[in-house]
């Protein structure tokens, strides 16, 4: 009984005094290499938004691991002026940037984290 006691205490003690890991974020927004208008003919024009592979990597050598990603959405207006033409329903959003949310143990100091940003 009292090794059972002396075990629950321990254990207790162990992870009790743990504490929770600390973090630093660096969000990355990524825009298309090209840029369309957002009427007229090159409202719906595709666009593709490539991040940098060597801008990847040199994130990941300094400790920055991908947490999430994300597209940010923009409206299109591939008829606007144009009264002859009509909409109908259609899909007129395209990517507007691609947003790379990292994250890395926090060292506490807080001048390191200014000076990369």
């Amino acid at each position: 009984m009292k090794c059972i006691a002396l075990l629950i205490i321990s254990a207790i003690l162990f992870f009790g005094c743990s504490s929770e890991p600390k973090w630093e974020y660096k969000v990355l927004k990524i825009y298309p290499a090209n840029s369309y208008d957002r009427t007229g003919e090159d409202a719906l024009r595709y666009h593709t938004i490539a991040p940098s592979e060597s801008e990847l990597t040199k994130l990941g050598y300094k400790g920055w691991e991908l947490v999430t990603s994300y597209l940010e959405m923009e409206t299109a207006y591939p008829n606007f002026g144009n009264e002859d033409y009509h909409t109908g329903i259609k899909t007129n959003v395209r990517p507007q940037s691609l947003v790379l949310l990292f994250k890395r143990p926090w060292t506490g100091e807080f001048d390191k984290v200014v000076e990369e940003n």
